[in-house]
């Protein structure tokens, strides 16, 4: 058998999340699962949050806190020593699009990025940035998030790429007003117009029907490339598709999803291997998703 599909070489690191448990690992079950990333060839993890509201993943000064454990520390250590390149995710107050304005937003981003920048720019793993505020399409105050924290990102690592995950405005995601592929991608070229300081866009594939998938993948594509920037596939491992959030996805469901990016994306990353994939997840069925992929990629 010769397998086809694009295979997945990156993924978030979730740790601080609103809407996926914690596995209560420590370093040693890092550690264990960077191996079990590296073996199926991840040379890429994105730090999805620096911060969220009130936790983050180092001791931090501009935001005050002193959480217990030095994830960014250790993530950084483990990608290093794997021979892997972290981005390191920016800071969402969860409050900016409700309660907060977008200005507010900009500013304690950009004191958060140069307190990371300053205690970990110079680690051999850094790689860049991810911006960890996502949308569909131009609402709010996103523009201006995306031009100033990469202008910001640009500036303070000139060499390092900037990356976002947005996400396809869909019926699967907006029922009653959802935009067709073609009117989400010039929804896009207006929204990133000018903007040349974001490298690479991943969005997220489990936000459109599978029958629907190739459709506005193609137009994404389309529409980064006359802006500039590197089209990815962020390859969900977990499925929208049941009553309860969020089970491991079928590994037909995956597979088809992979076939669908191999034409389009120039790499795929996903959300997220340590629940949905990895052998060590709380998830029984993320450990058999594991070896069905291994099976198939003959690794």
């Amino acid at each position: 058998m010769n397998p086809k599909g694009l295979r997945i070489t990156g993924t978030f690191l979730n740790e601080i999340s609103f809407d996926i448990p914690s596995q209560n690992w420590g370093p040693d079950e890092w550690r264990k699962d960077f191996d079990a990333m590296r073996t199926i060839g991840i040379d890429t993890v994105i730090i999805i949050k620096g911060g969220l509201r009130q936790e983050t993943v180092f001791p931090s000064k501009v935001l005050g806190t002193s959480p217990l454990l030095d994830l960014a520390t250790l993530f950084l250590d483990e990608a290093s020593g794997h021979h892997m390149q972290l981005y390191f995710g920016t800071y969402d107050s969860w409050e900016w699009a409700r309660e907060r304005s977008w200005k507010e937003e900009i500013a304690i981003n950009k004191k958060f990025m140069r307190e990371v920048y300053e205690r970990f720019g110079a680690h051999a793993a850094f790689a860049g940035w991810y911006l960890a505020h996502e949308t569909s399409h131009r609402q709010f105050g996103f523009r201006e998030i995306y031009a100033e924290l990469s202008a910001e990102a640009k500036t303070l690592t000139p060499n390092k790429r900037v990356l976002i995950s947005p996400f396809y405005p869909s019926s699967k995601v907006y029922p009653d007003h959802a935009l067709e592929p073609e009117e989400f991608a010039d929804n896009w070229r207006q929204m990133l117009a000018g903007i040349t300081t974001i490298d690479c866009a991943a969005f997220q594939d489990g936000t459109a029907p599978l029958a629907e998938l190739e459709a506005y993948m193609q137009e994404a594509k389309k529409a980064m490339d006359d802006c500039g920037i590197e089209f990815w596939s962020n390859v969900e491992t977990f499925t929208r598709e049941m009553p309860i959030k969020f089970p491991p996805i079928d590994f037909r469901e995956l597979h088809s999803k992979l076939l669908i990016a191999e034409k389009h994306a120039a790499k795929a990353i996903t959300f997220e291997f340590s629940h949905f994939m990895s052998p060590n997840s709380c998830y029984p069925s993320a450990a058999n998703l594991y070896r069905r992929y291994r099976e198939y990629f003959q690794i």
